[in-house]
């Protein structure tokens, strides 16, 4: 693909000096011009395309095959701090709008997702950096990653993101894992995805940012400090937080074939999505999954039972 109207100016002067050269030559030769004008526009068509970046490849996705029956078991993984070198003593405590300090430990693990759905263009969304062993695992909502069986093309998670610094650099995803019934279905009682990131300049994802730790089968009536970047009028550019408590179940997905969603209320807007609910001030057990149009102060997130927490259990 011819990126940008500068390539194609450069390709258009080109031929039109080519052209000229053309218009010099002797009458016998200019029997052959317009042949030797389409073999020059072919030959520089051919170099831009080469000169151009190739398009980025969707991350593998990969599905976790979990047994919930091995984890029936509450399960609570605690967090971890970032490398010494990376910390920073907490100077502010989240507020129910916007966070003060997103470079503050433990605040940090929170981040922006940036990617392009393949003919609709970019969106965002919300994720949470968590403890698993290969350091490198960000967690957010399923359709954040996966809707409609295709990932999401060119995906990073920029953790700390604040309009438009990037302290910690830029993550690139490249594998996702998503549970089957999130995948082939869509059931919004699994709406989840892990994001595996390469390393950046700075290092290995928790290392630099830290973790969360994460907790399954904790009450739907618990409270939550909710985190994310949501669109709408602030554009995405800040993290912000609400602190509420869970409202028991979505009755609107008793038959989706999983633990019925848990509602909350919190006024965040799309961008939101994927961003986690934290339990106990250090374990993800939410992360915001959708709302409804007509009630945009109340989010839902999937239940974290014994299947989500079996999945999370088994992430590398």
């Amino acid at each position: 693909m011819v990126r940008g109207f500068p390539a194609l100016k450069a390709m258009r002067d080109l031929v039109h000096i080519g052209a000229s050269v053309c218009d010099d030559l002797a009458p016998m030769d200019r029997l052959t011009a317009p042949l030797l004008r389409q073999v020059l526009f072919a030959l520089l068509t051919l170099a831009v395309l080469l000169a151009a970046p190739a398009q980025a490849a969707p991350p593998l996705v990969r599905e976790l095959r979990v047994d919930p029956l091995a984890s029936l078991a509450p399960l609570r993984v605690p967090g971890r701090p970032p490398l010494p070198r990376f910390r920073q003593a907490p100077n502010a405590t989240a507020s129910s709008l916007r966070v003060a300090d997103a470079l503050a430990d433990g605040t940090r693990t929170n981040g922006k997702i940036l990617a392009l759905a393949p003919g609709r263009g970019t969106y965002s969304c919300s994720g949470t950096a968590l403890n698993t062993p290969s350091r490198s695992i960000v967690l957010t909502a399923g359709h954040c990653a996966v809707e409609h069986q295709r990932a999401g093309h060119r995906i990073v998670f920029v953790p700390a993101y604040d309009h438009g610094r990037r302290p910690f650099g830029t993550f690139e995803v490249r594998a996702v894992y998503v549970m089957p019934q999130w995948r082939r279905s869509e059931n919004p009682d699994f709406d989840l995805a892990a994001l595996r990131v390469r390393p950046n300049r700075f290092g290995y994802l928790t290392d630099v940012v830290g973790a969360r730790g994460f907790a399954s089968s904790k009450s739907r009536f618990s409270a939550f400090q909710i985190f994310g970047y949501p669109a709408a009028a602030l554009r995405g550019e800040e993290l912000r937080s609400c602190r509420a408590h869970g409202l028991g179940s979505d009755p609107f997905t008793n038959g989706f074939g999983g633990p019925p969603t848990m509602p909350a209320s919190c006024d965040m807007a799309a961008g939101a999505s994927g961003g986690a609910w934290l339990f106990g001030g250090q374990y993800v057990s939410g992360v915001t999954s959708y709302s409804y149009a007509g009630r945009p102060t109340r989010l839902h997130s999937p239940y974290f039972g014994p299947a989500i927490g079996a999945f999370l259990r088994h992430l590398p």
